[in-house]
């Protein structure tokens, strides 16, 4: 119990309650009046008698109610408060991150932090259904965890044993903190707590709780609506220590198919620079493992007030594998997550493309080509092309490059294309632009591993407006330069600009670009090998037509049944955790299981940066977290008040009574 001003309620006891008690000693004054007989008047006379002053207190049942008013107004006037579970009705939304950050251990028990998370909502759930009869009403409550996406655990439900059963069902994800999905799931189950009945509008927006580390990486595009509110439970230290691997990627030199170069970027989140061993292991033997601990700077924020950590990349020397491998590589220290500390790639063996060129209007792009170690290498006018197109009957090449050559459909395939926009849904030209420079470029993308556009000029190219299924990869200010597109059975890389109006053919960054594209476009269901998956990827890949018994084998060992979504096309996921994936299947009449391996990495900057936020920025709205279980206190003093009310017309009906004068 707490007391808000105990003294202000002992001054006033101190003075009232000794006068109650000396009007109770005092005589009574009374005026001499002659009477005819004082038979009728016993009473009276016993009153007199005992009005003499200061005689011994006569035990009076008015007396104790009158001192159990002013006790009671006493008593209020302290503003004694009890703990309380906050119970005030209603409908809570519980909202539980279950990221990859919410398994980092930097607790003193080491336990995960979404560990801690389930336990304090836990408790709250207990708290809301303590009972009592200042607790107010439980309400309803909702779960709901999210992490890439959603999901609902449970709907709103005043059942306590649902709610805890739902909670301790959350399972850890790999994957990254979006709260997007989970506030409208929310903000749907709130407008109408049962979507089958439409007919079931809420006036009142339900309590958001929010049990999280703080790292949402799409905040700043929420919103809070009028009447919501947000109570942020903040899980896991502000000073938390982490490195973690951003990017990896393995690659083939185009003038070497049998050897495979691994390359890696690793991030310090920590105020303070750090040094850390790396090793490469190949199908689980290692093969390398830097000299000398690499040197990762600081992190910093900029004055903008943007958190950047210090990033560093490791490149390891190429290694003969003509196979296929599998390759890890890892961190060798210890911080407070774990999940970002290795990173797996499956490189499939070594592969001779077959390639068309179409028009091929730069001899620079066949001079290219032609050192590269190809299978084969065809040269194709543009009516050729298109005649194929039309008969159907275009070739199986592996890449089809169309330099300068616009066709007049684009059937399935991989394409590199330089020049005008083929015609593909989504590009959408608007114009040209003239003396352009490169303004950003994806580095980490494998398109553009050792790939420098610092020196690149465009004296003229095709102003693009790509729709969001188009990545790009490169930009200035007048629009893309360099794009992407990965859509069923069209895999293409596009160039917005004629070689011959740029000096990218003069440079080393164009021979390394068209060795990066070719491998990448033409491994379409093996591109992933090259770059890796992350959980919030599907897996997809093709298998034979006749493949059956298809399954999929998860890194804890489980298999899940598969259906073939499309004749010798299968896809599944996105998968929830990091790990090796194994896609198995038979073909008829043998006995011998076919296995293709997928990794799914975490690979996400953000992810790894799990120093706990004290407070939410949404887009206009900040909310201040709190450590822990709160304690919520409930006054009692108008309880106090009523009961004194209460006592006040007893005492006045007992008075009443008594004096009341018979007939």
């Amino acid at each position: 119990m707490n007391w808000l001003t105990p003294m202000t309620g002992l001054i006033v006891a101190a003075i009232v309650v000794p006068l109650l008690l000396l009007l109770y000693f005092l005589r009574l004054r009374r005026l001499p009046k002659p009477i005819a007989s004082t038979l009728l008047w016993m009473k009276s006379i016993e009153d007199l008698r005992a009005n003499a002053p200061f005689q011994r207190l006569r035990a009076s049942l008015l007396l104790f109610i009158q001192l159990l008013i002013i006790i009671l107004l006493v008593l209020a006037l302290m503003q004694p408060q009890i703990e309380s579970s906050g119970r005030t009705g209603g409908r809570r939304v519980f909202l539980i991150d279950n990221s990859a950050s919410m398994q980092s251990t930097d607790s003193e028990d080491s336990v995960t932090r979404l560990q801690k998370a389930k336990e304090l909502a836990i408790g709250r759930i207990q708290e809301l259904h303590g009972g009592g009869l200042l607790g107010g009403m439980p309400g309803e409550v909702m779960v709901i965890a999210f992490a890439d996406g959603a999901e609902v655990m449970c709907p709103f439900t005043d059942s306590s044993r649902k709610a805890i059963s739902a909670i301790n069902s959350i399972r850890p994800t790999d994957g990254r903190t979006s709260i997007a999905e989970a506030m409208q799931l929310s903000r749907a189950f709130t407008t109408n707590p049962n979507p089958d009945q439409a007919d079931r509008p809420v006036k009142e927006p339900a309590i958001l709780e929010l049990f999280s580390d703080g790292r949402i990486q799409d905040l700043d595009g929420e919103v809070l609506r009028a009447g919501e509110r947000v109570i942020y439970n903040v899980i896991g230290s502000p000073e938390a220590d982490n490195l973690g691997i951003i990017s990896m990627a393995a690659d083939r030199p185009y003038d070497q198919g049998d050897q495979v170069q691994v390359f890696a970027s690793i991030a310090n989140y920590n105020p303070d620079p750090a040094d850390c061993t790396v090793q490469m292991s190949v199908n689980g033997t290692i093969r390398a493992v830097t000299p000398e601990p690499v040197q990762i700077p600081a992190a910093q924020v900029n004055d903008q007030g943007v958190f950047i950590p210090g990033i560093e990349q490791v490149v390891f020397l190429p290694f003969e594998q003509p196979r296929n491998a599998i390759i890890e590589v890892a961190l060798l220290r210890e911080d407070d997550l774990a999940v970002d500390n290795t990173c797996v790639l499956v490189t499939p063996p070594e592969r001779s493309l077959s390639v068309v060129l179409v028009e091929g209007r730069s001899t620079v792009v066949k001079w290219v080509l032609d050192a590269m170690p190809l299978r084969s290498l065809d040269l194709i006018s543009g009516s050729e092309f298109d005649a194929m197109v039309a008969e159907g009957e275009l070739p199986e090449w592996d890449v089809i490059v169309l330099d300068g050559h616009v066709p007049s459909e684009i059937p399935p395939g991989h394409y590199l294309s330089i020049g005008p926009p083929p015609p593909v849904e989504g590009f959408n030209q608007y114009g040209t632009a003239e003396q352009v420079f490169v303004q950003s470029i994806k580095q980490d993308h494998p398109l553009l591993r050792a790939v420098n556009l610092d020196r690149l000029y465009v004296g003229s190219m095709n102003k693009l407006a790509p729709n969001s299924e188009i990545e790009v990869l490169a930009e200035s200010v007048e629009g893309p330069l360099i794009m992407s597109i990965d859509r069923g059975g069209l895999r293409m890389v596009h160039v917005s600009f004629d070689l011959l109006e740029s000096n990218w053919p003069r440079l080393r960054s164009f021979v390394n670009f068209v060795a990066n594209a070719l491998p990448w476009i033409a491994t379409t269901g093996e591109a992933a090998s090259y770059e890796g998956l992350t959980t919030a990827d599907v897996i997809t890949s093709r298998v034979p037509l006749a493949a059956q018994d298809v399954t999929i084998e998860l890194p804890d060992g489980e298999r899940e049944s598969l259906l073939l979504t499309t004749p010798g096309s299968v896809s599944w996921g996105p998968p929830a955790r990091t790990g090796l994936y194994t896609l198995r299947w038979s073909m008829p009449g043998s006995d011998e299981e076919m296995a293709k391996e997928f990794a799914v990495n975490l690979v996400n900057e953000p992810e790894g940066h799990v120093q706990a936020d004290e407070e939410l920025e949404f887009s206009v709205d900040l909310v201040q977290g709190r450590f822990g279980a709160q304690q919520i206190w409930r006054s009692l003093w108008p309880w106090l008040i009523g009961v004194a009310i209460a006592m006040l017309m007893i005492e006045w009906l007992i008075y009443n009574r008594k004096n009341r004068l018979k007939p």
